[in-house]
């Protein structure tokens, strides 16, 4: 198992964010940047929110955030149980693509939040089979297909 690292993400890592947020493989799930950027700029003093940065040998390459299901209304995690955490992430460094650290970040991750918490649900979009199959490989199991507020249907996803 290869030692990850996770460090709270901080505005001296918005430029590294925003680019990995422009790269190709990124976009196509994480689209508008400047938003994405918006976003992360309003949720790093939100004690719901927790931001990180994703390292390996000290060399920063993917982003992974959590926060409480119930913290923003989202209708496709309303029945998860009190104290289920929500994730989501991407791995911005092309160089540490295809080679199982998503995986392996992920399932780091995942074992201290459920240290926690109760469960830990990710909803990725039904055409994402690779993140699909990524959660899939690090314990999550399907849930429900779901609706978000803005219409589009996700594989909401738990790891007990």
């Amino acid at each position: 198992m290869r030692n990850y690292t996770f460090r709270p993400l901080t505005e001296e890592d918005l430029p590294l964010m925003h680019r990995w947020l422009n790269t190709a493989h990124v976009k196509v799930w994480w689209p508008a940047a400047d938003k994405q950027i918006a976003l992360m700029e309003r949720d790093m003093n939100d004690p719901n929110v927790n931001m990180q940065v994703v390292s390996l040998i000290n060399h920063p390459f993917a982003y992974v955030h959590d926060h409480d299901a119930r913290a923003f209304g989202l209708p496709q995690y309303a029945d998860l149980p009190h104290g289920a955490r929500v994730m989501a992430t991407f791995v911005g460094d092309n160089d540490f693509m295809g080679q199982g650290h998503s995986v392996g970040y992920i399932d780091a991750y995942v074992r201290n939040l459920r240290v926690k918490h109760p469960m830990v649900a990710v909803g990725p979009g039904t055409t994402d089979t690779r993140t699909i199959s990524i959660y899939r490989q690090a314990g999550f199991m399907n849930r429900r297909l779901a609706s978000t507020r803005e219409g589009r249907v996700v594989q909401v996803m738990t790891h007990l």
